[in-house]
């Protein structure tokens, strides 16, 4: 009798201590920074294109040094990049879980918006 009571207490140790090896720890706090909403392109005063926004901190921890690059390209293909624009949301400041933060980034090198057939963009950041 006491074989199966000490048969049942090992597997009951051993059906606890693998469920409890299944679980995951809690995911590491890390900010995630995402373009919120559409770009507004415009022309600054000394005539350059500028593509302006806003960026959103959608992770669960700070993000700071943010920078947005957007390549603009002169085909429909995204082949030929003929200017490269960077904003820096927040001066490159906190952006705390769940903040919005504004940019503008200026085209230096084009003339006009009817240059920019086509564009993308990457957002770059550190946690803290």
């Amino acid at each position: 009798m006491k074989i199966k009571y000490l048969i049942l207490l090992i597997l009951c140790l051993l059906l606890f201590s693998c469920e409890s090896s299944t679980t995951s720890p809690p995911p590491e706090p890390a900010a995630k920074i995402v373009l919120d909403g559409d770009f507004t392109k415009s022309m600054t005063s000394y005539d350059r294109p500028q593509f302006s926004g806003y960026v959103k901190n959608t992770g669960n921890a700070t993000g700071y040094n943010c920078m947005i690059e957007i390549h603009a390209y002169s085909d429909s293909n995204k082949i030929t990049i003929i200017d490269t624009a960077k904003g820096f949301p927040a001066d490159l400041g906190d952006i705390g879980a769940g903040q919005r933060a504004y940019f503008e980034a200026v085209f230096f090198n084009l003339t006009s918006l009817d240059q920019i057939i086509s564009d993308d963009y990457k957002i770059s950041w550190l946690d803290r």
